[in-house]
C-alpha cells in the first residue's frame, strides 16, 4: 500500500522576511498602544501595588515597577499575537505577520513564548544583528516576522 502524499506537499513557500525599518515601525506603533493600555491597567490596580508596597525602599519599588512593566508588555504581545494569529496593530500597519518556518500561522503558544522572550533585557536590540532583522524572540521561538503582500505562505 502506498503512504497517502499531503495536500500541500508540492505547495511552494517563498517568505519575505520583513525590514529593519518595517520591524522598527512595528516596535513603536505596538509600544504607544501598550503605553495606552497599561497607563489604563495601572490606574486601575495601580493603587494596590503602591499600598502594598509603601514600606518598601524606594530602589525595591524601582525594581518591581520595572519587572511589573516588562511582565505587562510580554503578556500584552504575546495575547495579541495570540488572539490575532501573528499580527499586533503594529504588523496591521505595515502590513506584516509572525509565522512559522514553513509559512504557517502561529500558534497562540508560541505567539504567548515570543511574548515572555521580550522580557529579556536589551532583547529589543538583538534586531539589529545580522543581515536582515531577526531579534532574539524570533530566533528563541523558530518564527519569521514577514511581509504579506509578497510572501507565499500556507494557511
Amino acid at each position: 500500500m502506498e503512504p497517502e502524499e499531503h495536500i500541500l506537499s508540492d505547495f511552494e513557500v517563498e517568505l519575505d522576511p520583513a525590514n529593519r525599518n518595517l520591524r522598527f515601525v512595528n516596535f513603536i506603533v505596538d509600544r504607544l498602544l501598550f503605553y495606552f493600555v497599561a497607563k489604563g491597567v495601572n490606574m486601575l490596580w495601580g493603587n494596590y501595588l503602591v499600598i502594598a508596597m509603601y514600606n518598601e525602599t524606594y530602589n525595591t519599588r524601582l525594581i518591581a515597577s520595572a519587572l511589573v512593566g516588562l511582565f505587562q508588555y510580554a503578556l500584552f504581545m504575546g495575547v495579541t499575537e495570540a488572539l490575532f494569529k501573528g499580527k499586533t496593530l503594529g504588523k496591521v500597519f505595515t502590513g506584516t505577520r509572525a509565522v512559522n518556518p514553513d509559512g504557517s500561522p502561529i500558534s497562540a503558544k508560541t505567539a504567548l513564548l515570543r511574548g515572555l522572550c521580550r522580557m529579556v533585557p536589551f532583547e529589543a536590540f538583538s534586531a539589529f544583528s545580522g543581515s536582515w532583522p531577526r531579534p532574539w524572540h524570533d530566533k528563541w521561538t523558530d518564527t519569521y516576522v514577514i511581509v504579506e503582500k509578497t510572501s507565499v505562505t500556507r494557511g
